[in-house]
């Protein structure tokens, strides 16, 4: 029996997970529920998709997914929540606590970069690697909904701060120490003996890169093209590439399907806003 997903949002990526929900044969879209569109697909309210669905991806502005995706678990349903999944530590601490009262639903939250097939690879490789060690992230695009609602950090920065703690753990130190104004930011974070400097900027255009020098090892990964690429030591270490966005979508289901709580967690999502909350603290 296919898995009935109802989709709430329908801007720019909603639109790519209604297009990549429809190439997996294990689920059925069986609505759309966006103010902003009338149509055959689409629901003329949150509370008619909710009755419809057996799951609800949630791609909405920041300001609204920690509502929506509450709603969606009080009507008993599983729920896929695009990062940053609030606009704040406070509304992601308030989630979670409805999330921990329906432990029989699977709350997953996107952070997309954990299923991506270079930064899969990279996390069988991190572990080996003998420190200590230094990484360097850029993250860098032009100005999106999200920045102008939340900033940077928990727009762009969020990716590879969420990348470091599946890969390191629970950092040591956390700091914003570069910032101007609203487009541009800076952190520092410490693992051990792992330090590590996160730049985001919305000043476009489109960057995305990893280094990472450790005493006998370095390693570079980067975005051209269209697809991420992966370097060790100079040479080009082989990746199957593929769009990590329909493995995430498909995950969501093998969890549901199993009845398992999924990595990224609601937890995971309220502790990526609370290490730059902190981190803007000890900056200030």
């Amino acid at each position: 029996m296919k898995i009935r997903i109802g989709l709430v949002g329908f801007g720019s990526w909603g639109k790519r997970h209604y297009e990549n929900w429809n190439r997996i044969s294990e689920a059925e879209i069986v609505g759309v529920y966006d103010p902003a569109y009338r149509g055959t697909i689409f629901k003329d309210s949150l509370t008619s998709l909710l009755k419809a669905a057996d799951a609800i991806d949630i791609v909405v502005p920041a300001d609204s997914l920690a509502d929506t995706a509450i709603a969606a678990l009080e009507a008993s349903k599983h729920v896929l929540i695009e990062k940053p999944m609030s606009i704040d530590a406070a509304g992601a601490r308030e989630l979670q606590k409805v999330s921990n009262s329906h432990k029989e639903q699977v709350a997953m939250v996107g952070f997309i970069e954990r299923f991506n097939p270079v930064f899969v690879k990279l996390q069988s490789i991190i572990g080996d690697l003998q420190g200590p060690g230094k990484i360097f992230c850029q993250r860098s695009g032009s100005p999106t909904l999200v920045a102008r609602q939340t900033g940077v950090l928990k727009d762009l920065a969020i990716h590879d701060l969420d990348l470091l703690r599946w890969y390191l753990g629970e950092p040591d130190f956390a700091a914003v120490r570069f910032r101007e104004g609203f487009y541009l930011s800076q952190v520092e974070v410490r693992f051990g003996d792992v330090e590590a400097i996160v730049i985001s900027d919305c000043l476009g255009p489109k960057i995305r890169r990893w280094v990472l020098t450790y005493p006998t090892d370095n390693i570079f990964a980067f975005f051209e093209s269209d697809r991420w690429r992966l370097y060790m030591n100079n040479a080009e270490v082989a990746v199957d590439w593929h769009m990590p966005l329909e493995r995430e979508l498909r995950y969501f289901l093998e969890c549901i399907e199993k009845g398992e709580q999924p990595a990224p967690s609601v937890y995971d999502g309220l502790r990526m806003l609370e290490i730059i909350e902190s981190a803007l603290i000890q900056s200030s």
